[in-house]
């Protein structure tokens, strides 16, 4: 069919799609508008509520929150942590309000997670790495923060042909930093890590306690 002579075809604007899709036209658009508005002030006014202090949820409360990723054994501090303030009913109850400068984390923080008593209590073990070792190995009664050190007892041939058995000490004032049940972790330096893991593999590890934490 030819075009009406005199009309110029317009290019067709989201406004104007939205507007011949719909029901009543023009009528019908504005009340979607306002729709999508009212929606839009909703969330709005929610996230306004939960951080300005909505007073259905308590009053705002100051609480340590992880800024960078945390790992177990890794401090606390103005440059992992920060306080905030969040409504107290929107936060546990063991939140922790703020840092003493002593806080190590038991357990990884990703950024934003509140910072909780339950997750802290681990021990400062730097750049050492955990190895658990199982707990069928020699082991004395240990608690965490005690130092062992790690020795292997290998079997050695002798020019008879006969074997015999050495003794190797692999690792020295490992950290303990766990004691469950069926393992002790502890923690050793990179240089200590192979020949720890090589140990328990041998299956002939013992731990000797050096210092009582």
């Amino acid at each position: 069919m030819d075009a009406t002579p005199g009309t110029v075809d317009q290019p067709l604007t989201w406004r104007g799609s939205l507007l011949s899709r719909l029901p009543g036209g023009r009528r019908s658009y504005w009340l979607v508008v306002a729709a999508a508005a009212a929606i839009t002030g909703l969330v709005v006014a929610a996230v306004a509520g939960l951080a300005g202090g909505d007073p259905s949820l308590g009053p705002l409360t100051p609480v340590v929150v992880a800024t960078q990723p945390i790992e177990a054994g890794e401090p606390l501090d103005e440059n992992n942590a920060e306080v905030r303030r969040y409504p107290a009913q929107t936060l546990p109850p063991d939140a922790v309000p703020a840092l003493s400068g002593v806080e190590v984390a038991s357990a990884a923080f990703h950024p934003g997670d509140v910072v909780t008593t339950a997750r802290l209590g681990g021990l400062p073990i730097g750049d050492r790495t955990e190895v658990a070792i199982p707990a069928h190995t020699a082991l004395p009664p240990l608690a965490p923060g005690d130092r062992v050190d790690v020795l292997v007892t290998l079997p050695i041939p002798t020019d008879s042909g006969a074997q015999t058995q050495a003794t190797l000490t692999v690792a020295t004032a490992a950290v303990v930093t766990d004691k469950a049940e069926h393992a002790v972790t502890i923690a050793v330096t990179d240089k200590e890590l192979l020949p720890v893991a090589s140990a328990v593999i041998q299956g002939s590890v013992t731990l000797a306690l050096v210092q009582s934490g």
